[in-house]
């Protein structure tokens, strides 16, 4: 308390929760256990080392109406996963249940936020399938977190399925829809985890998750983006779990045909 009139309550941006669901987002302040919606105004004072964590949180505070200092911190793109979920909930875009943060705060939480078991967990840096767990009771994912004690986690519902899609968005239009699935005993769908890859018709993928695709492209600002969309086997919709700033053209499955596609897009511009 400050001479009777201000209350202050300072904490790091690695202890704040991040949920989304598609429906409803939260800021979560641990150390104080209260929403970040609670607060009159919210002041961002050191924020270099995880930009990530303070553009998410400055979106939430922007999405609530809450005054927050300074404006820079109001930077467009994504940084890691948890701009990338935060991103994606602004945009309408169908999401899975998801709780970001530090192993302490994730422990101390997903009860609260009803998940069960089996989840994901992913860290917020990992790409093409690194660090993803498929969690199946409390004592594996504490297991998880002890052995990463440092690491940043995505925690989000299973979506049971037959294989995800990367669905290559070029300036206003889908070109391409890649299906794939999972080798083995994995949960992983990716190529550089061992999994199978088709190109199949873009008209395969239905017309909404389309211009779902699309939309959130557009909101990243990413003229070409491999958006991955997974059908839920338990409702029948579609989820996206992200949108790669690049499809993989090289390197990968498809080489030549994708090299083909990102020709003609670019010289139509």
């Amino acid at each position: 308390m400050l001479s009777g009139q201000l209350e202050a309550h300072g904490s790091l941006l690695e202890d704040l929760l991040y949920y989304m669901d598609g429906e409803s987002v939260d800021v979560v302040d641990t150390q104080h256990e209260r929403s970040l919606g609670t607060y009159d105004a919210v002041y961002f004072r050191y924020w270099g080392a995880t930009q990530g964590h303070a553009i998410a949180a400055a979106r939430y505070c922007k999405l609530k109406g809450i005054p927050f200092v300074d404006q820079e911190v109001l930077r467009e793109g994504s940084q890691n996963k948890i701009t990338q979920y935060m991103n994606l909930h602004e945009a309408g875009v169908p999401i899975p249940k998801t709780l970001i943060g530090n192993s302490v705060c994730l422990a101390g939480y997903y009860r609260q936020y009803e998940f069960s078991f089996p989840l994901i967990l992913k860290s917020i840096s990992g790409t093409r399938g690194q660090d993803n767990y498929l969690v199946n009771s409390e004592e594996e994912m504490k297991s998880i977190f002890t052995d990463n004690p440092e690491t940043i986690f995505v925690m989000q519902s299973f979506i049971p399925n037959n294989g995800d899609y990367r669905v290559i968005v070029m300036g206003d239009s889908v070109v391409a829809v890649i299906e794939r699935k999972a080798s083995g005993s994995s949960h992983l769908n990716n190529t550089s985890q061992g999994g199978s890859a088709d190109w199949i018709p873009v008209d395969a993928l239905p017309a909404e998750v389309q211009a779902q695709s699309i939309r959130a492209a557009k909101f990243f600002k990413r003229d070409i983006a491999g958006v991955d969309m997974v059908r839920s086997l338990d409702d029948g919709k579609y989820y996206c779990f992200e949108v790669n700033r690049s499809p993989q053209i090289e390197h990968a499955t498809f080489e030549k045909e994708k090299a083909a596609l990102l020709a003609e897009y670019l010289t139509s511009l």
